[in-house]
This record gives C-alpha cells, structure tokens and sequence, in this order.
C-alpha cells in the first residue's frame, strides 16, 4: 500500500540544523520494509512530502519515529487513478 508522509519544520534553526545533519548522514533512508518512491521539499524548506510503499506499518510507524523529534508528520495512505477507479467501478451507483 502506498502513503504520503507529509512533513512541516517548525522555523527553529537548532532543529533545522538537526534534520539537515541527520538527513545528510542517513540520507532519509526508510527501514527495510518501506520503500521511498519519491520525496519533494518546498523550496522554502518548511515543508514537503514522502511517496513511501510498505504493507508493514511498525515499519511506517518506525521510519516516522526517526524523524518526529525534529518535525511534524502526518501519514495517510492513498490510492493511484487506476486503483480509484477501480473502487468506483465496484460501488459507484450507476
């Protein structure tokens, strides 16, 4: 199943700094278990997202555990056109 991880950095320079030098040395890898589809920073660095595939979530949960110190996270799973319209091709009242 795939999720967006979205993310928001609160405009404090210590945490700032934090996350650059932990994303620098991990390079934002996820456990094994959870791949990084995509990942997009506003260019303006308060915010972004992460495209991430995993159908374990302590591993989701983990990968979020690693970074919610340093900012606020929100998950959500979500679906592809393709898988949308499949849902509506079952229930949509025709």
């Amino acid at each position: 199943m795939k999720f967006m991880m979205t993310f928001h950095w609160v405009p404090d320079t210590e945490q700032r700094a934090e996350a650059i030098e932990r994303f620098l040395r991990t390079g934002g890898v996820p456990p094994q278990g959870v791949q990084l589809l995509g990942r997009w920073t506003s260019a303006d660095l308060g915010s972004g997202f992460d495209l991430l595939e995993t159908d374990d979530a302590a591993k989701l949960t983990e990968f979020a555990y690693q970074w919610s110190d340093l900012m606020e996270l929100e998950i959500m799973p979500v679906l592809e056109d393709a898988e949308l319209a499949a849902v509506f091709g079952r229930v949509a009242k025709k």
